[in-house]
């Protein structure tokens, strides 16, 4: 008897089609989110000076006021500084969200809170990835738990960017 193994036909279907494509579409995703969040730098291992902002939001109303230009900026996580600030202002705070009934996206005034935006300015060393103080990477998105004398909160870093030396006087 001359018997045949059974040989499996192999079968590709649509499904396997759209399963392949939302793979390579997410890796392709994930790589450019990635890419993007990264400032890539020329000059990495030298100091320079950046200016970074934190946005703190929402604040209570109450804890206006209790941050000042010419603060000292640590981080609340290493107790290392991470800055002075240099400016500090403060905006009405929003609700984003979606209208329930109609699907529709929704802004109202949030009461009795407000955003707080510190300018912060520090001595940096530049990586490849963008920069970095006391061993913490600076990079947009990123949370931030900061301390100053008088306050302690968690920011989201808005910019990040060099500042540019003085020019000479002629």
């Amino acid at each position: 008897m001359n018997a045949q193994p059974n040989k499996k036909k192999i079968s590709f279907n649509i499904i396997d089609v759209l399963l392949i494509a939302a793979v390579l579409i997410a890796a392709v995703l994930l790589i450019f989110y990635v890419k993007n969040r990264r400032i890539v730098l020329s000059d990495s291992g030298n100091t320079v000076e950046v200016v970074y902002q934190l946005r703190v939001s929402p604040l209570r109303e109450e804890f206006r006021n209790l941050v000042a230009v010419g603060d000292a900026v640590t981080d609340a996580d290493t107790l290392r500084p991470i800055g002075e600030v240099t400016n500090v202002s403060y905006s009405a705070c929003y609700y984003t969200g979606t209208d329930r009934t109609t699907g529709a996206p929704v802004t109202s005034p949030y009461p009795g809170m407000i955003t707080m935006t510190l300018t912060v300015k520090v001595s940096a060393t530049a990586i490849k990835t963008g920069y970095s103080v006391g061993n913490r990477p600076l990079t947009l998105g990123d949370s931030v738990n900061f301390r100053v004398p008088d306050f302690t909160g968690t920011g989201v870093c808005t910019s990040v960017s060099r500042t540019m030396p003085a020019l000479p006087a002629e």
